[in-house]
C-alpha cells in the first residue's frame, strides 16, 4: 500500500514513525502483564520477544502490508507507545486500528492524538472507508481512547477471544467503528 518512502505522520505533540532497532527499550512496557492484560497477544517474557517482535515488524515494513508506527513526543523524542493498521483489507478497503502506550505515559492524551491523527490519515492518504478497533468489554481506558477518537461502538463480539487476563475463557469484545465524513 505504501509508495516510496515510509509516512511520518504529525500532531502538535507528537510524530508516528517508523519503528527502529532502538524501540527495543519497549521491552519493559511489552513484558508488562498490566499492559497485555486486554491483548491478544502474549506477553513479552524475554528480551528476546521483544527483539522478535521488531524483527517481524521490519520484515512487515519490507511486504508494504502491515504498518507499525512508533508514537514519539516531538519535544524530546521520547517513545510513549506503537499504534498500527493491521488486518488491512484493501479490496473492501478496511483495516483494524491497534495501539499501546508505556505505563508512564499513560492518561495523557498520547493515544487519542494518535489514533485521531492515524484515522484521519487512513481516510485521506489510504483510502480506508471503514476503521474498526476490537476492544476488550473490560478495558475501560480503551473503551474513553476509542470513543474520544469519535469511534462508534458497533457491536458485542460474545466469546470472541482468550485474552492474557484469562486465557482459560473466551471474553467478549466491542467492536467500534468509525466512517469517513464526507
Amino acid at each position: 500500500m505504501f509508495r516510496g518512502a515510509f509516512p511520518v505522520i504529525k500532531t502538535e505533540e507528537l510524530v508516528m514513525r517508523k519503528a527502529k532497532p532502538e524501540d527495543i527499550v519497549f521491552y519493559n512496557t511489552l513484558s508488562d502483564p498490566e499492559t497485555s492484560r486486554y491483548e491478544f497477544w502474549e506477553p513479552h517474557r524475554t528480551y528476546e520477544d521483544t527483539q522478535k517482535f521488531l524483527s517481524k515488524i521490519f520484515t512487515k515494513y519490507e511486504s508494504g502490508k502491515y504498518f507499525d508506527w512508533t508514537i514519539e513526543r516531538r519535544k524530546d523524542k521520547i517513545p510513549v507507545g506503537m499504534i498500527s493498521f493491521h488486518d488491512i483489507y484493501p479490496l473492501h478497503a478496511r483495516a483494524d486500528l491497534g495501539f499501546w502506550i508505556v505505563k508512564k505515559y499513560r492518561n495523557m492524551g498520547y493515544a487519542t492524538s494518535a489514533a485521531k491523527a492515524m484515522i484521519e490519515y487512513g481516510f485521506s492518504s489510504l483510502g480506508f472507508e471503514r476503521i474498526q478497533a476490537l476492544c476488550a468489554v473490560e478495558n475501560t481506558a480503551s473503551i474513553k481512547v476509542l470513543e474520544k477518537a469519535g469511534m462508534k461502538r458497533e457491536a458485542l463480539l460474545e466469546k470472541y477471544a482468550r485474552l492474557n487476563d484469562d486465557r482459560s475463557k473466551l471474553s467478549d469484545i466491542y467492536m467500534y467503528t468509525i466512517f469517513p465524513q464526507y
